[in-house]
């Protein structure tokens, strides 16, 4: 999440799963801020804690308003399929069969 007053970006992008694989969960912890990191996403130290900036944010356009489809920030995503808070392009999601 994004530490940004009244900001509701929220880094979804990271899987763990169940890979047999036993982590600690600063491991598991680790894993989803190196995610965020190369992601676009800010993170820093607070007082005992990392801090969280998501890419909106951090160059000026958040915060996040208004929830959407876009994995990396949960923003808005506009017309022509790009967020309109951290600018990724997105996917156009495929209707069910």
């Amino acid at each position: 999440m994004c530490d940004t007053d009244d900001c509701l970006a929220v880094y979804l992008a990271v899987e763990t799963g169940d890979d047999e694989d036993t982590r600690s969960a600063s491991g598991v912890s680790q894993l989803a801020r190196d995610a965020a990191q190369g992601d676009g996403w800010v993170v820093s130290f607070g007082l005992r804690q990392p801090v969280m900036t998501c890419p909106g944010c951090a160059d000026g356009r958040g915060p996040v308003r208004e929830r959407g489809d876009c994995r990396r920030c949960m923003g808005r995503v506009d017309s022509a399929s790009r967020c309109v808070y951290c600018l990724r392009q997105v996917e156009p999601s495929q209707p069910e069969a």
